[in-house]
């Protein structure tokens, strides 16, 4: 009798050679990101600087501070950041641009905030509202004091 079901010996090996295959075709569309984003890099930075400069140069400090206070990591940050120039700066890009709609809405908030002046209505006293309100004079009334030990009690 022939045995049914999937052989692993031949899944195995198919399964292998797709991942190789799923793995190369990754490979091959990241480098041509990596290839059209070095192309439109320099571009990216001066829309960045365009766009939004503080953006650039606090990145620069926070490399400088990095430098200052942990060299060895410093170092590797400017490695990486010559590495992957075309990377960041289209991150630098992205972040400019949303750094410049951020400010908007602060200055937008802060003009609505501080400019509006409060909505208030004036209110008049009518000669019928003078009348002030005579109550009852209040009834004290003698405390009945129980046989038992009310300490409690005698604290008011």
């Amino acid at each position: 009798m022939k045995a049914q079901g999937f052989s692993i010996r031949a899944n195995g090996i198919a399964g292998f050679v797709l991942m190789v295959l799923v793995f190369v075709a990754l490979f091959f569309l990241a480098k041509g990101v990596f290839t059209v984003l070095s192309w439109i890099a320099p571009v990216l930075l001066l829309a960045a600087l365009l766009i939004h400069y503080r953006t650039i140069t606090n990145y620069l400090k926070f490399i400088l501070s990095l430098l200052r206070r942990n060299p060895l990591g410093g170092i590797i940050a400017v490695v990486l950041s010559v590495i992957g120039f075309p990377i960041l700066s289209g991150v630098l890009f992205g972040k400019a641009i949303l750094d410049r709609k951020v400010k908007k809405l602060q200055q937008q908030y802060q003009a609505r905030e501080q400019s509006e002046y409060v909505e208030f209505e004036e209110i008049t006293r009518k000669p019928e509202q003078d009348k002030r309100i005579e109550l009852p004079p209040l009834e004290s009334q003698p405390r009945q004091k129980d046989n038992k030990d009310n300490r409690y009690e005698d604290l008011f």
